[in-house]
């Protein structure tokens, strides 16, 4: 060997990614995805209930960004599409950020930038640490672990082994399967993605273990899915197969398509049953008024029936797809082989797809016959498939409010947390949603038009990139193709709900986004780039800024997560009452020091000094308690909970005028709010008395002028809501109160003596 050729294989070696950086960050991935999904999914609910777990996930975030940092810090150049999407992804917290400087829920918006930044560190990490298929493996492995633990926690919880607070989520018709993330249309949405990927491996797979293993499972996750009872879903599935067979061979795809039906026939053989002996259990298990909780035995005859059936259910399956391997396949790929020479070969079982399809929606949506086969519960919703149901027509109520919102907001939106805080000024109607029930709808309302383009720029570029190496680089295609399947399934459901909400679901997107291009890195360079980082310290300027990147994440994350520990200390003493009032303001003005923006730290402060003012008449509490709600409504305007205290607190203190002000505010941002009416006309109504009782005949002809309108205002309202479709649930009630009737009737009799 050449001395120089030496050299050269010495500074590679030197400038390479250490091994051990490489995989200590892929098993770390790997622990995100099984770690994390039993808190509720990580739901962002916007309450500070769910904040804590969410920073747990943030802090382990931002040290595998801290990580990523250090492993590409000896090779990282802007001379590939990688280079370009690591500093890209990280425009969109960015953008999280600068709207938060004009946000109406200050906190939040900070909230969801850090999110943001855990979402873009798990889509750089995934980039750089699944580029050997030997890594790649072990992230795809976790993810299959993790996704069919998943299904086993809600089938336990299902035939009644365990119980999950909402694990079988309560509708108005009854139970609905949702397992860890306690809401049943995004565990539909997960499950079809997970059984999608699946199919792929039960179809694709060359160890007999492995097969048996993904054969196994689509019965218990068809099942599931089908307990779910989303009707979204179902229509997410054919359209995602007609998007997935043209990326495989024939021989392949009329696999795929053969155990997808298989699966299918054979669960639903065995729904009937499962679900009337599930709705045994759960009058069983699942409290109610007259009793907890009560968890019975896997010995019990019913679990055992259960048990049995899918058992049996997945013996038959995965007897048949094996069998199909061992005896059936090889003769299909010799006879397909001529069919696949033709030209029209790879439109055939696509159309062969949109036939069957077809054929099933109409039998289902027409066909009594057909539909008596299935469990009434199940026959219903199909049957209730259309444009004009109440889900649709309220989702798009939703995207119409979001859409005028954003006409507000147009460039940067409101920050994160907007949809939470804004919905009623804008709703058309008064429902009741805290999520837009779209992903690409609440990005919009939340950082505006900028941040929904940059959203879907990125995410279609990568999905560009995928596809495009897919077809040059067929000796590259391998089993990544089920972050494929996983992400893109996962989004389409999320246009039509809020699946992304739960940030372990945002995970997987992020994480299968990023593993997607890990395998084609070397195809994806830009020669023309290659020269233009020759120098070593243009080599470290982006690994050395996520890093400092990372440390200020981490920090921020830290502080945030201490004034919680703090504040839920605070109110465990409080609720003990084992503390003075004094002690108490002491621990919780420590969590308002580190986190002032969290106004439900404020909030409980105010209403502990109310408590402590009426025990012993000091207005110096009360005057304190306002001063802290005034602070926390500059960091939370539309906070309601904020101006309802402030105008309680008004009334105590006597300031009439004020606490009118306030409901005057409080009824501008939250105009279907039918306390709201009652408490400002009660309120005018005596002022009124009061002015008359002054003999000001001028002030109190203005708040009987007052009082008309919001009575008008009222009838308004309830005109509107007589023209919604009656198809279309109006949401909360919204009518003249008593009270209301009664103020008015005083009014009237006032004003005529």
């Amino acid at each position: 060997m050449s001395a120089r050729k030496k050299t050269m294989n010495k500074t590679n070696a030197l400038t390479s990614n250490p091994p051990f950086l490489k995989w200590i960050g892929t098993i770390a991935i790997a622990l995100f995805l099984i770690i994390f999904p039993y808190d509720r999914g990580l739901f962002n609910g916007y309450e500070l209930g769910f904040d804590s777990a969410l920073y747990g996930a943030m802090i382990y975030g931002f040290i595998l960004l801290l990580l990523t940092a250090a492993f590409i810090s000896r090779s990282w150049q802007l001379n590939s599409y990688r280079s370009i999407l690591s500093i890209g992804v990280l425009i969109l917290p960015l953008l999280y950020w600068l709207s938060s400087f004009q946000a109406v829920s200050k906190y939040y918006a900070v909230f969801m930038a850090l999110i943001l930044f855990l979402l873009s560190a798990l889509f750089i990490s995934g980039m750089y640490f699944a580029e050997s298929k030997l890594n790649r493996k072990v992230i795809e492995y976790a993810l299959m672990l993790t996704s069919y633990s998943i299904v086993l926690f809600g089938l336990l919880n299902l035939f009644g082994q365990m119980y999950y607070r909402d694990a079988l989520w309560l509708a108005h018709d009854g139970y609905r399967l949702a397992a860890v993330f306690q809401y049943s249309n995004t565990y539909a949405g997960f499950l079809a993605a997970l059984f999608l990927v699946s199919i792929y491996y039960a179809v694709h797979c060359i160890r007999p273990s492995a097969r048996i293993i993904h054969a196994a499972m689509l019965v218990p996750i068809w099942i599931s899915f089908m307990l779910t009872y989303s009707r979204g879903a179902v229509v997410i599935i054919p359209i995602m197969v007609l998007i997935l067979i043209p990326f495989l061979r024939l021989t392949k795809q009329i696999n795929y398509l053969l155990f997808l039906v298989l699966s299918v026939v054979v669960s639903m053989s065995i729904l009937g049953k499962l679900t009337t002996i599930t709705e045994a259990i759960s009058k069983l298990v699942q409290p109610n008024e007259e009793k907890a909780q009560t968890p019975i035995s896997l010995f019990s005859s019913l679990p055992l029936q259960s048990w049995g059936l899918l058992l049996l259910g997945m013996a038959i399956t995965t007897g048949l797809i094996m069998l199909y391997h061992y005896k059936v396949n090889v003769h299909v790929e010799a006879k397909m082989n001529k069919l696949a020479a033709r030209k029209w070969s790879f439109a055939a079982v696509p159309g062969a797809i949109i036939v069957f399809t077809g054929a099933a929606i109409g039998a289902l949506t027409s066909s009594s016959a057909v539909r008596g086969l299935l469990p009434d519960k199940i026959a219903v919703r199909f049957e209730n498939i259309n444009f004009q149901q109440h889900s649709v027509l309220e989702r798009l109520t939703f995207y119409k409010d979001g859409l005028r919102v954003a006409e507000d907001y147009p460039l940067l939106g409101g920050g994160g947390g907007a949809w939470q805080a804004m919905f009623e000024q804008y709703q058309n109607n008064p429902y009741w949603s805290r999520q837009a029930h779209s992903y690409f709808v609440q990005v919009l309302v939340e950082s505006g038009w900028i941040g929904l383009i940059a959203l879907v720029g990125l995410i279609g570029f990568v999905y560009y990139l995928y596809i495009r190496s897919f077809i040059r680089f067929p000796e590259l295609r391998g089993s990544h193709f089920i972050f494929f399947i996983m992400s893109l399934t996962l989004l389409m459901h999320s246009a039509l709900d809020f699946d992304m909400s739960f940030i372990f679901i945002s995970a997987i997107v992020f994480v299968s986004l990023g593993c997607m291009l890990a395998p084609y890195s070397s195809k994806l360079m830009i020669e023309s780039l290659t020269n233009k980082t020759k120098k070593s310290w243009q080599k470290i300027i982006y690994p050395a800024a996520i890093g400092l990147l990372s440390i200020v994440l981490l920090v921020t994350a830290i502080r945030e997560n201490t004034a919680i520990q703090k504040y839920n200390k605070a109110f465990s003493l409080a609720v003990q009452q084992q503390t003075s009032l004094s002690e108490l303001l002491i621990l919780i003005n420590k969590a308002i020091a580190i986190s002032p923006k969290h106004t439900d730290f404020s909030l409980t402060k105010a209403n502990w000094l109310e408590q402590g003012y009426r025990q012993i008449d000091e207005f110096d509490m009360l005057d304190e308690a306002l001063a802290t709600l005034k602070l926390a409504q500059k960091y939370d305007p539309y906070n309601r909970i904020i101006i309802m205290t402030n105008y309680r607190l008004l009334q105590e203190k006597g300031q009439l005028e004020q606490s009118i002000a306030m409901l005057e505010e409080g009824l501008s941002k939250f105009p279907w709010d039918i306390n709201i009416y009652e408490a400002v006309i009660t309120s005018y109504v005596t002022a009124s008395k009061n002015a008359l009782a002054a003999n000001d005949t001028a002030a109190a002809s203005q708040y009987k002028e007052r009082v008309d309108q919001l009575s008008s205002e009222i009838q308004r309202r309830m005109d509107q809501l007589a023209s919604l479709p009656p198809e279309q649930q109006q949401g909360r009630a919204f009518a003249f109160t008593e009270a209301i009737n009664e103020a008015i009737s005083q009014l009237e009799i006032a004003s005529t003596q």
